[in-house]
């Protein structure tokens, strides 16, 4: 725990209990309390120490039950104490843990370890936490969801340094991608001139795709720093100062068989060291690419599922909604992909901004009763009382217009969150049924495509023979009958096609023609129609 001035010590009732044992007041804290969000969960540690002190989760309030141990609550109030006025003195003395069963008789003080980024986005994973058995197996998991709030609601404020805005936007090829961005919104409102969305929406969709295929590399394994040759994934080892400086608490050995070299991969938390390495997985790329979107003057969201998987969102004004972003995938708006499209079991997912914390999992699934089923983790009264807590602090210094604002977002989103989405076949969710240009502009419809019609030459009539192939890898067809005329473009080649489409995997060295999606039984079909 960070010890300084107005420090938690100050508002923390359980303290007070060790005076008052029999008073009701100071045997429990309500999750919602201003205090408790704003002084107690930030503080990393803290919220285990309630825990280690003997505090159970209650329905909407942290408990001290009545069988717990008061002298083990004054113990730690006690080493609390001493490390404070240490600190606050300017002492630079060294406490080490002490066990509960030694004399309180020098100077210890109760120490929990903390978790960075990486750690809180998943919380089955519970090295962090303290090797004291704890009374009831619950508290472990709520402690877990309660530091990812902890940790994201601090984490995000790091995108709205100034420096480091300015430090991204040099990265970013701004004026290329205006410019790309209003052709494209040019010829999608040719389309649909009635169309609402604007060219930040474009934007942001070229902002996507830049990040994906120029930007951000995906890394399994990494390269051998030696030879250049494959590696393999062993286990951990520990991270340096410099590691250590940019958030990377987990470094991945990649050992490589052929020279018996130990490649180090970190995995930084910060954000600006991710603009120098620019890689990394899903963790990595949601942290970078909010970034880039803050940068551009995006409202934006970094969005944390317990099924441990991370991504973006964005907020339109043109359409008045948030738009799902996974830079991973270079999507925008089709929150029904992890579900729908990889099947994924949702339970948990929360959105992060520097004004709000929102459990936004309801905009991902279109199957709530199931979702309902696996929320196991947290009580739901604790989970909401928590986040009203810290959205409450955190718009204290909003002006009127904002928080307005704010609430009426909250209350939009609350709306679409009632009613769960019906997908049909290939179908991924966002708003499929909108407006023309932003499906365009998506790639759910063709920009003007005009069907191809191949009408036989000559030489074909002649030879009765039609020779057409066509090369994934260059992405062009030859008309072997017709002296090898080429065609560019998979789409250029063919008169129509449904539920199948052609994708460049660059993370992955691989060129693929498949289904939009694995759930839905749908035809795959392909046509080329001859005259």
């Amino acid at each position: 725990m960070a010890f300084g001035h107005n420090h938690p010590y100050e508002c923390l009732p359980s303290l007070k209990e060790s005076q008052n044992p029999n008073d009701e007041k100071y045997r429990s804290i309500r999750i919602g309390n201003t205090a408790f969000s704003t002084r107690l969960l930030p503080v990393r540690g803290a919220v285990e120490c309630l825990f280690e002190m003997g505090f159970e989760e209650g329905e909407t309030h942290l408990i001290f039950p009545k069988k717990a141990s008061v002298e083990q609550l004054q113990k730690i109030r006690d080493l609390i104490a001493i490390e404070r006025s240490s600190r606050l003195d300017g002492s630079d003395k060294s406490f080490k843990v002490g066990s509960s069963q030694q004399q309180a008789s020098g100077t210890q003080i109760l120490t929990t370890q903390s978790s960075n980024l990486n750690e809180s986005q998943y919380p089955g994973n519970h090295q962090g936490q303290s090797s004291h058995s704890l009374s009831a197996p619950k508290v472990i998991a709520d402690s877990a969801i309660l530091k990812v709030l902890q940790s994201n609601i601090q984490h995000v404020l790091l995108y709205e340094n100034p420096a480091l805005q300015e430090k991204a936007l040099t990265c970013i090829p701004v004026k290329e991608l205006k410019r790309k961005s209003q052709e494209k919104l040019s010829r999608a409102r040719k389309l649909d001139k009635g169309s609402n969305i604007s060219d930040e929406d474009f934007l942001l969709l070229e902002l996507l795709h830049w990040f994906k295929e120029e930007f951000f590399h995906w890394v399994n394994n990494v390269l051998c720093s030696k030879c250049g040759g494959e590696t393999r994934s062993r286990e951990k080892l520990l991270p340096n100062d410099d590691e250590l400086k940019w958030g990377a608490k987990n470094v991945e050995d990649h050992y490589c068989d052929a020279c018996q070299f130990s490649n180090r991969f970190p995995r930084y938390n910060d954000p600006e060291k991710l603009l120098e390495t620019r890689c990394g997985r899903c963790g990595e790329w949601a942290n970078c690419f909010t970034l880039c979107c803050r940068a551009l003057g995006f409202e934006a969201r970094y969005v944390w599922d317990y099924t441990d998987h991370v991504w973006t969102e964005v907020y339109s004004p043109s359409q008045q909604r948030w738009l799902h972003c996974d830079a991973c995938e270079d999507v925008c708006d089709k929150p029904l992909l992890y579900e729908i499209g990889w099947g994924k079991k949702l339970s948990y997912v929360i959105a992060f901004s520097k004004d709000e914390v929102v459990d936004v999992t309801w905009r991902y699934s279109c199957k709530h009763e199931e979702v309902i089923s696996r929320r196991t983790e947290v009580k739901e009264d604790l989970l909401r009382e928590t986040i009203n807590g810290i959205n409450k602090q955190r718009q204290l210094s909003l002006s009127e217009n904002r928080r307005k604002e704010l609430l009426h977002r909250i209350i939009v989103e609350l709306v679409e969150f009632i009613s769960p989405k019906t997908p049909k076949p290939g179908e991924l969710g966002g708003r499929i049924s909108g407006s023309v240009a932003w499906r365009v502009a998506r790639g759910e419809m063709g920009l003007e495509r005009k069907e191809t019609l191949f009408i036989p030459s000559e030489n074909e009539k002649m030879s009765k023979h039609f020779h057409l192939c066509y090369n994934i890898v260059k992405n062009h067809y030859v008309r072997v009958s017709n002296n090898n005329q080429t065609i560019s473009g998979w789409e250029n080649g063919l008169w129509k096609m449904e539920s199948i489409f052609r994708k460049v995997e660059t993370d992955w060295n691989m060129i693929k023609i498949f289904s939009c999606i694995r759930i839905f039984q749908v035809p795959l079909k392909l046509f080329w129609k001859q005259s």
